[in-house]
């Protein structure tokens, strides 16, 4: 069993807002809600129920994060609390993405086939570029 002193667990709490990967994890966040808000108004699938589920599970990964982060760098497990950060930029990163894509910014084919929300662009120029 491990005792963790609370100072150093409140250091680590407090060492979160100068951290480079976390900022920019929540700079990831912040710009997956605001492409996924874009998307639902410009495309008008807005869903208010949808919406809802949404900022619940990005508050829930947030709070993940932040919880676990610290707790992993202080039992010596860095290397595994930044994989941890850096795969859920990695997430939020194809997300946005996604949500870019399907707003109708242009992406080269060869990254479209890459994300299966994207595929469905490629496939219909395809096949309108077929027809004519």
């Amino acid at each position: 069993m491990v005792i963790l002193d609370n100072g150093v667990l409140l250091h680590e709490f407090r060492s979160l807002l100068s951290n480079g990967y976390m900022q920019v994890f929540v700079w990831f966040v912040f710009g997956d809600i605001v492409t996924g808000l874009c998307k639902g108004f410009f495309i008008k699938e807005g869903n208010s129920t949808k919406g809802l589920l949404g900022i619940v599970k990005h508050l829930l990964v947030i709070c993940l994060v932040i919880i676990a982060y610290p707790y992993l760098k202080i039992m010596g497990f860095e290397g595994i609390a930044t994989s941890f950060v850096f795969f859920y930029i990695a997430v939020y990163g194809i997300s946005i993405v996604e949500n870019l894509g399907q707003l109708g910014v242009p992406f080269p084919d060869w990254l479209k086939i890459r994300f299966s929300k994207l595929k469905d662009t490629v496939d219909k120029d395809d096949q309108e570029n077929n027809i004519r």
